[in-house]
C-alpha cells in the first residue's frame, strides 16, 4: 500500500518545477502590466533584414502594428521588399512615371495600412489628375521608406535596391530632427562625405543580422512581437544596444551618449546629413533621374496643446533641419519644400493629423492624406510631374 502511495505521489522536482513554471508566468504577466502602463510600446512584427551591412526590409512580410487605444493596423512587404502589394517591373514602360519615395516612418507610414500611408495615396491623387487632364502616362509611387532609419541607411538603400527599379523622380522625405548617428558615411579632410567601404559596413553588421535572424526563429516570436508591449520593449532595447555595438564597430569607443549628445555633436551630424543628401543626389542624377527634398514636421510643430517627450527637440531642431536642407537644396538646384505651414492650415478645419499617445505621435490616416495632398500641389507646381493635355 505505501508502495502504491508513494507511485501516485508527484515527486518534489516535479513540485518545484510547476511552482517554478506557475511564479515565472506570474512575473512575466506583472511585466507585461508594468510595461503597458509605465513605458507602452508599439507592438509589431520584426520586419528588418540587411542588404550589404546596411537595414533594408524582408520580402514577403505580413504583420500587424498595434498601439492600445490608438491604432490596430496591418502592414505589408512585396517579394521586391517594398510596402504593399504591388509589384514592379525591372524597367517603367515609356508612357508610366515612377516615383520612389524615401523617408523614415513617416513615409513608410507608421499608424497606418497599406493604402493609407502617403506615397500610395500620393499615387491616386497623381493618378486622379492625370485622368482628369487626359494625360498619356500613367503614375507609380514606390512606397520605399524605412521606419526608424536616417538619411545614410535611406541614401545606401537607394544605392543597394531602389535605384534598381529605375525611378525617374526620387522623394526624399526628411523628419523634424537630426538624424541619428549611423557611421555609415564619413568626412575627408575637404569636407567631402562619402560612405564607408561595403566590406567595413558588412562586417560591423554581422553579429546585429545574426542575432535578429537568430531571434526570430524562436518559437512564438511573432506572437509575442504582436501581442506583448514587454517582449517589444525587450527587444527594441536589444537593438539600440546591436546598433551601437555596430556603430562601434565602424568608428570605434569615441562615441559621446547618443541618448543625450553634446550640441556641437549633433550640429556635426546635421553638415554631415546635408553632406550624405548632397551624395545621394549625385548618385540619382548618375541613375538618369531627379530628386525633391521634402521636410515633414512632426506634430509637436503643427500643434499647440499638451506637451510630448519629444517637443523640446522637436521645436528646436526642425529649423535647423529646413535651414540646412533648404541651403543644400538652392545651391544644387533640387525642388525643396517643407510643410509645416501647409498643415498647421489643415489641422485648423480637419480631424486630427497626428496621434496624441504617450509615445506615439505618428500621422494618422487623415494626417497621411494631408502630406500627399501637399507633396503632390509641390511636385505639380515644380513642373516634375508632365503637364496634363
Amino acid at each position: 500500500m505505501d508502495m502504491d502511495k508513494d507511485r501516485s505521489s508527484p515527486s518534489p522536482w516535479f513540485a518545484r518545477g510547476l511552482m517554478l513554471l506557475g511564479a515565472t508566468v506570474v512575473g512575466l504577466l506583472i511585466a507585461e502590466a508594468v510595461a503597458r502602463i509605465v513605458a507602452p510600446y508599439p507592438m509589431t512584427y520584426s520586419w528588418m533584414g540587411q542588404i550589404n551591412g546596411v537595414i533594408a526590409p524582408l520580402p514577403n512580410v505580413h504583420g500587424r502594428h498595434f498601439v492600445p487605444g490608438l491604432y490596430d493596423t496591418t502592414f505589408s512587404f512585396s517579394p521586391q521588399r517594398f510596402r504593399g502589394p504591388q509589384i514592379y517591373t525591372p524597367e517603367p514602360g515609356p508612357d508610366v512615371l515612377r516615383i520612389a519615395a524615401l523617408g523614415a516612418s513617416f513615409t513608410f507610414g507608421s499608424g497606418a495600412n497599406d493604402v493609407d500611408a502617403y506615397p500610395f495615396q500620393l499615387q491616386a491623387i497623381l493618378q486622379e489628375h492625370a485622368k482628369q487632364g487626359g494625360a498619356d502616362h500613367s503614375v507609380e509611387v514606390i512606397n520605399a521608406g524605412i521606419s526608424g532609419s536616417a538619411v545614410a541607411e535611406q541614401a545606401l538603400w537607394y544605392q543597394n535596391w531602389v535605384r534598381g527599379f529605375h525611378p525617374r523622380l526620387v522623394i526624399l522625405s526628411v523628419g523634424c530632427a537630426v538624424d541619428h548617428f549611423t557611421g555609415l558615411f564619413v568626412t575627408d579632410a575637404n569636407g567631402n562625405v562619402t560612405p564607408r567601404p561595403t566590406s567595413a559596413v558588412q562586417a560591423a553588421a554581422q553579429e546585429t543580422n545574426t542575432v535578429r535572424t537568430l531571434a526570430s526563429r524562436l518559437p512564438g516570436f511573432r506572437f509575442l512581437a504582436e501581442h506583448s508591449e514587454f517582449f517589444n520593449l525587450l527587444r527594441i532595447s536589444e537593438g539600440r544596444v546591436m546598433s551601437h555595438r555596430r556603430d562601434v564597430a565602424l568608428v570605434g569607443n569615441g562615441l559621446p551618449d547618443l541618448a543625450n549628445p553634446p550640441q556641437q555633436f549633433q550640429l556635426d551630424e546635421l553638415k554631415r546629413e546635408a553632406g550624405e543628401v548632397l551624395w545621394l543626389n549625385e548618385l540619382v542624377k548618375q541613375s538618369g533621374a531627379r530628386m525633391a527634398i521634402a521636410v515633414l514636421p512632426c506634430r509637436e510643430n503643427i500643434y499647440d496643446d499638451a506637451p510630448s517627450k519629444w517637443i523640446d527637440q522637436a521645436r528646436r531642431e526642425y529649423p535647423l533641419v529646413v535651414s540646412t536642407l533648404r541651403d543644400v537644396s538652392s545651391s544644387q538646384g533640387m525642388p525643396f519644400t517643407e510643410l509645416s505651414g501647409t498643415l498647421r492650415d489643415v489641422a485648423r478645419h480637419s480631424p486630427p493629423l497626428y496621434y496624441h499617445g504617450k509615445y506615439e505621435t505618428h500621422p494618422t490616416p487623415a494626417g497621411y492624406r494631408a502630406i500627399a495632398e501637399a507633396v503632390a500641389g509641390f511636385l505639380l507646381e515644380q513642373r516634375l510631374i508632365p503637364p496634363a493635355h
